[in-house]
């Protein structure tokens, strides 16, 4: 600190200092001084010299007591002014713990992995710099071949120069930060990825359907019956979609193509779906038939705790196909559909005709089947054939047959021409049985019952009808 005194001023010098003479100059704790220089009024041999001392003071002697000032002799300094200056004293002290902190520990860690990641891209860039060098010269090597081998040769040669360029960036601290960033992007990016796949897949892992689908291919091709069971074991949805005949008589034909399912080749894809009526669940297939190998397809439906059949599919293979009167002659019902002696078919619904020409309808309805007899009343069926017999007349004969078909030879279509007293109308037999060597069996009968022609109706204001509506011949539909 400088001193509060001012060595200039003459009212803070001692009685008898000499001006001549400078005052010490302290500074903090060290104190500076000038070499005292001889006035014109001090002799030549009273020069004297300064001893500078590094305790706060400074302390000046006389080399020779006869320098005076003026004729009187010089007085010495008090020893309050040369005391020494205190430049501050400490009162206490703290002592931070000593050991490693939280901090510190972790900027270790730090440290560790940025030396291990370091190292790691020097590596990798060395091998990038051989890899690049290598390049190069297969670059360099190329240019000999020809056509081609100019162009080759210069794409692999920058190819090469930015390989080798790359660890160079690495090694500065501004590449290996730069680095690390494309490193960390590169993992979130990645994460991000497996995170979606994982929720899009979730829960649609396919099961194994490869039992399922070798199971109803072998149920089809044992025929009609087993067809049928099939059919009854389908999920309500596939039941709700196709008629239970159609399908037997599309399986039916399946079989006739491509003969009895032998064996799944190849399970070519599975795949699972949620939606709003559950889980459904397809599996493509290679399968080989008695007549060739083909691809298939089979959906199935999740419903009370299994999979259930919703759909099949199966190509068949081209050297196969057949015409479609090849078709129909296949699942024709017989060979001459008119033919009343070997057509039983033709029998049979020529016999219930016959019946109900007689009066007989209670006998037709307990011959038919369970189905039928569900269908409709037993009274309510009579009285419709008795409201047929006074429109169209009584039953003469089956003109012509328009379709006789077959379905796994246990259901047939009966469709045919019938001429009555009144009309000619066209009726439609359904017939069905459990086993070829049983009797057909009523499972549904529909007529066509005429329009009613224009003498029939009644005239206005004549006062009488024709009761109950449509009399006459006309075969009009």
């Amino acid at each position: 600190m400088p001193s509060d005194r001012d060595p200039k001023s003459p009212e803070d010098q001692p009685p008898g200092h000499d001006p001549a003479v400078p005052a010490p100059v302290e500074v903090g704790t060290d104190v500076v001084s000038a070499t005292a220089k001889p006035e014109s009024g001090i002799p030549a041999d009273g020069s004297g010299s300064i001893d500078v001392a590094l305790s706060g003071s400074i302390d000046i002697a006389l080399s020779s007591p006869h320098l005076s000032i003026d004729g009187a002799p010089l007085e010495s300094s008090s020893p309050v002014d040369t005391a020494p200056v205190s430049s501050g004293r400490v009162t206490s002290m703290t002592v931070a713990a000593s050991g490693p902190t939280q901090s510190s520990r972790s900027r270790r860690l730090t440290d560790a992995a940025k030396d291990s990641f370091d190292k790691g891209v020097a590596r990798i860039g060395t091998g990038l710099e051989h890899l690049g060098e290598g390049v190069s010269k297969l670059g360099e090597k190329s240019k000999r071949v020809p056509l081609v081998g100019s162009r080759l040769s210069e794409g692999m040669i920058h190819v090469g120069e930015s390989l080798t360029d790359l660890p160079r960036a690495a090694r500065s601290r501004r590449g290996r930060l730069l680095l690390r960033s494309l490193v960390v992007s590169f993992l979130l990016v990645f994460a991000w990825i497996a995170v979606i796949v994982t929720l899009q897949v979730r829960g649609t892992d396919a099961p194994d359907f490869r039992p399922d689908a070798e199971r109803i291919l072998t149920e089809l091709g044992k025929g009609s019956a087993a067809i049928g069971e099939v059919y009854e074991q389908a999920s309500p949805r596939f039941q709700e979609m196709v008629r239970k005949e159609r399908f037997i008589d599309v399986m039916t034909d399946l079989n006739a193509t491509v003969g009895t399912f032998t064996e799944i080749t190849a399970v070519n894809e599975s795949l699972v779906t949620s939606g709003p009526s559950g889980r459904i669940g397809r599996v493509s297939l290679g399968v080989a038939y008695k007549k060739g190998k083909t691809n298939a397809s089979v959906s199935l439906h999740w419903d009370q705790g299994k999979w259930k059949l919703l759909g099949i599919g199966v190509e068949v293979p081209p050297e196969l196909k057949v015409t479609q009167a090849e078709r129909e002659e296949r699942v024709a019902a017989c060979k001459d559909p008119m033919d009343s002696r070997r057509c039983d078919v033709h029998v049979a619904a020529n016999h219930i005709l016959e019946q109900l020409r007689d009066g007989r309808a209670e006998a037709v309805w307990d011959e038919a089947s369970k189905v039928f007899q569900k269908q409709e009343e037993k009274s309510r069926f009579r009285q419709i054939q008795a409201e047929h017999q006074i429109v169209l007349g009584e039953y003469r004969r089956i003109i012509a047959v328009t379709e006789a078909k077959v379905i796994g030879g246990t259901s047939v279509t009966y469709d045919v021409l019938v001429e009555y007293a009144k009309a000619n109308v066209r009726a439609i037999f359904g017939f069905q049985r459990t086993a070829q060597t049983e009797p057909w069996a009523l499972r549904s009968l529909k007529v066509v019952l005429p329009m009613p022609r224009l003498d029939d109706l009644p005239r206005a204001g004549s006062g009488s009808g024709s009761g109950s509506g449509a009399h006459g011949k006309s075969s009009r539909r």
